[in-house]
């Protein structure tokens, strides 16, 4: 069943560039030098100085002179506790990043926007919209999982992770929070193949493949193609998280002659899961009885009881993408570097609703786009004009809300169309930008700017009165038409984001670095499924849908970051200390409330601050101990009340008075510690994860404890002549702590009586055997 038309789909990919006045900076080569020599085992990039790089653990540093922090194959797979695809969970253990587990292995989607993921206080807003894949932004405003779940971990060289400001090279769809590239592991060069199998708690199972042809026809061309999959349990309730999660994966490198490459990507995956329930605070707050709580395994008698049914909370994602890269070498010099990519999403959530009723989310829609780059030097300097077009078509915000009265024998009857909709323009992203970058003896200088413009969609709201259980298409056609105050047109936003950077080499062993430059963030999409549920509301104050999704304005930011590296070597070991620290203005922010209108939505009207410090350590005592820590302290706070209209009552103005209240779920402390111990063919990695107190609302009612977490993990690998053999076993919260993971809010809670908080995951142990050649 088609559920989604798809209208105005442009017809051009725009290749193009913009001018700009003449840039300096620390060389893009030089950064990517950087993140290409990370140690075989792991997670981070050494330190840049380079007679001075030490056996580099879990986490480290990745940049020169902006903030950027880089996760290899190994620390990926250990922090998203073995599940084998969610590069969300895969930074979790980078500075200042909190991506708590909700489930032991990473595949649980939390339906809607919110991923789980805050980076210095800053959460990730309409799916993953800060995660690019080789650069690009495939599937950002999405309310389904989107590439999340898409591409296994295997097949990822490794993740690279922007924080504070951005290089204006970073086509992110959003960048207030910061960003992370997901790098795609190409083919190989020698002919090869790996293969894995994980079993573990809670029924879990995962297999996985991969075989690389080498160099062929001619030694032009390299391919490799790999398949997987996974199924568990839930760890908590009934139902299955995920069932049967399949998928597979092709990449094409050909080099046919000198001055052209071409490589190809295509990735498919199919995931279905039942959601998992969130808590009352109530409940969060006595975990001694309601850490395993969840949705029931039978329908109840009544309609409450009934749409907390397990098998009316679940969902159901077919993805697929596809990317390319295109690299025309014009000379030793110059090249042109052309990016065209596709991504597709089919699937649905079913949820129980406040109302009794039951909910069908129809997600069916597509996204595409191109990026084009002229990488040049001239005159000592390396520079980049550069242009992104995308096309994201809805959902993102919701077209289609179907909904049903559950019974009790399971089955789901009276359909109705609460929002039935269709786009009459789709949703837009266009930038144009320029990075230049140059050393200076032992000053490296990197300036850079961006401008993005963002249209946003027209949509059509139709009437859906006595329209039953049929299919999207047929619902529109049935219906006897538009509703001209309940639908909006397109207009544009944008903004112009400068950047700078500089790293200076005090000494061989001491570098300091600054960055500076303005972020971009998600304006309020919500506002229009918000209006469709209270359109009577909003009307009786003499406002219609168009006027309310054109009050939508980017949240925009100005970012600054100080840092410096000390790196050292000597009879009692050797690493480094980088430590940074940070300040960000933000205006415009997100915040869903109600100003006296008389039902809450989303505005931007948020005017808040953050500041910091945060750390990387790496130490190695001995050639065969590697430890490492990231430490962070992080303030997020609102610098103004928030606006009110004129008669409000009381109870709006005093729950709008926020100045200098911390945002919802940003704990004040945030570390990770542990390290690498080698034994022969034994390396032993014991991680201790730390996680302040934090607030689940605003107001500082419902407060949440810290936690702290201990994974340990015993891995066992014995080369032979025809490959390598593998052997690990990992027990995550091995001292089974019962915490509250992740908080389901925005930037602004009240208290609230919803189920926002989900426990975290409980001890799990995984054991997995795997051999490569």
């Amino acid at each position: 069943m088609t559920m989604f038309a798809r209208d105005g789909r442009g017809s051009s990919l725009l290749l193009g560039g913009a001018s700009f006045v003449a840039l300096l900076a620390v060389a893009d080569s030089a950064i990517a030098e950087t993140l290409t020599t990370l140690p075989e085992i792991s997670i981070g990039a050494a330190p840049a100085a380079p007679q001075k790089k030490p056996e580099s653990p879990i986490i480290g540093s990745a940049s020169d002179s902006s903030t950027a922090y880089a996760a290899d194959a190994r620390g990926l797979d250990l922090a998203s506790g073995g599940g084998g695809s969610n590069p969300i969970r895969g930074i979790s253990w980078l500075p200042s990043v909190d991506a708590p587990a909700i489930d032991p292995y990473g595949l649980a989607n939390l339906p809607g926007g919110n991923k789980g993921i805050r980076i210095r206080g800053e959460n990730s807003q309409h799916g993953n919209s800060i995660g690019t894949v080789d650069g690009l932004p495939l599937s950002g405003i999405n309310p389904g999982p989107g590439v999340t779940w898409l591409i296994d971990n295997e097949n990822l060289s490794k993740i690279v992770l922007h924080q504070g400001p951005m290089p204006s090279d970073v086509n992110s769809y959003f960048t207030v929070t910061g960003s992370f590239d997901s790098q795609i592991r190409w083919p190989e060069k020698k002919f090869g193949g790996e293969i894995s199998q994980s079993v573990g708690s809670f029924s879990f199972l995962r297999t996985f493949a991969r075989i690389d042809t080498g160099e062929i026809l001619n030694g032009t061309t390299k391919a490799f193609v790999s398949g997987s999959f996974t199924d568990a349990d839930k760890w908590r309730g009934s139902g299955k998280d995920p069932q049967g999660k399949s998928g597979f994966a092709v990449g094409i490198d050909t080099n046919p002659v000198d001055w052209l490459e071409a490589k190809l990507f295509v990735a498919k995956s199919s995931l279905d899961q039942h959601s998992y329930d969130g808590l009352t605070y109530a409940q969060a707050s006595n975990l001694g009885a309601y850490r395993r709580f969840d949705f029931a395994a039978i329908p109840g008698s009544v309609p409450s009881g009934m749409v907390n049914y397990y098998g009316y909370n679940l969902q159901h994602f077919d993805s697929w993408t596809a990317l390319s890269e295109i690299t025309i070498k014009v000379d030793e010099a110059t090249r042109v570097v052309v990016k065209p990519y596709y991504f597709r999403e089919d699937g649905y959530y079913l949820d129980g609703m406040n109302n009794g009723k039951i909910r069908k989310w129809l997600i069916d829609h597509d996204m595409w786009g191109v990026t084009s780059e002229l990488q040049t030097r001239i005159l000592d300097t390396d520079a980049k004009l550069g242009y992104w077009h995308g096309v994201q078509n809805l959902p993102g915000p919701p077209t289609a809300w179907e909904m049903f009265t559950p019974n009790a024998l399971g089955g789901l009857t009276g359909a109705t169309w609460p929002i039935l909709s269709r786009q009459t323009s789709p949703h837009t992203f266009d930038s144009a930008y320029g990075l230049a970058s140059r050393d200076f003896g032992p000053l490296h200088v990197e300036a850079g700017a961006r401008y993005i413009w963002e249209r946003m969609a027209g949509i059509d709201a139709y009437n859906s009165s006595g329209i039953g259980d049929v299919s999207y298409d047929t619902a529109l056609s049935l219906s006897s038409g538009t509703i001209a105050n309940r639908s909006v047109t397109p207009f544009t936003i944008g903004t112009f984001l400068p950047y700078g950077a500089l790293g200076y080499r005090l000494t061989d062993d001491l570098l300091l670095k600054f960055s500076g430059g303005g972020g971009y963030g998600g304006p309020g999409y919500d506002a229009w499924p918000v209006f469709q549920q209270n359109s009577a509301t909003f009307l009786a104050k003499g406002i219609t849908a168009d006027q309310l999704w054109r009050s939508i304005k980017p949240e925009t930011s100005t970012q600054l970051d100080l840092g410096l590296r000390w790196s050292f070597a000597g009879a009692y070991g050797d690493g480094y200390v980088e430590p940074t620290i940070y300040y960000s203005r933000n205006h415009n922010k997100l915040v869903s409330y109600d100003p006296g209108i008389g039902t809450q939505y989303g505005s931007n009207v948020g005017e808040s601050q953050s500041y910091g410090a945060q750390a990387v350590v790496h130490y190695s005592p001995l050639e065969t101990v590697g430890l490492f820590a990231s430490l962070g302290y992080q303030r997020a706070e609102f610098v103004e009340d928030l606006p009110i209209l004129p008669g409000a009552s009381s109870t709006i103005y005093y729950s709008t008075r926020v100045k200098g209240k911390q945002l919802p779920d940003v704990p004040y402390w945030i570390s990770t510690i542990g390290g690498d111990l080698r034994i022969e063919e034994f390396t032993i990695t014991p991680i201790l994860h730390i996680v302040g107190s934090r607030g689940g609302d605003t107001s500082g009612y419902q407060p949440i404890a810290g936690y702290s977490t201990f994974d340990l993990t015993v891995k066992y690998e014995h080369k032979i002549d025809w490959g390598t053999l593998t052997a690990s076993v990992t027990c995550t919260n091995m001292f089974d702590t019962a915490y509250i993971g992740q908080i389901s809010s925005g930037y602004y809670q009240q208290t609230s009586s919803n189920g926002i908080y989900f426990p975290g995951a409980p001890r799990t142990v995984l054991a997995k055997v795997g051999f490569k050649f």
